[in-house]
């Protein structure tokens, strides 16, 4: 299958296949997961098995984080480093945005 040609759902699915696959060869539970995370065991089969379209990204990157794998979000979304969320809050503030 195309990675460029799948839906938002089909890339979750695609996910949480190759977490699945990479947690299993560090040898890593589902229970140890949970363990280290808080997340049920419940999500993260979900997850693993394309089911878990509610994943949250605070779960998501618990999940990266619990089997030791670094994601920058900046490396993900690169106008993130040059984004100051300070100069946003006023510029909306000047234009009669949020108060």
């Amino acid at each position: 299958m195309n990675h460029s040609t799948l839906t938002p759902y089909e890339s979750i699915a695609s996910l949480g296949a190759s977490f699945a696959k990479y947690r299993k060869s560090l040898k890593i539970s589902q229970q140890r997961l949970h363990e280290k995370t808080g997340i049920s065991i419940f999500t993260i089969s979900q997850f693993e098995n394309g089911k878990g379209q509610g994943l949250s990204l605070s779960h998501f990157l618990l999940l990266l984080d619990a089997v030791g794998l670094d994601i920058s979000l900046t490396n993900l979304i690169p106008i993130a480093s040059v984004i100051d969320p300070e100069k946003i809050w006023k510029a909306q503030n000047r234009k009669g945005g949020r108060k």
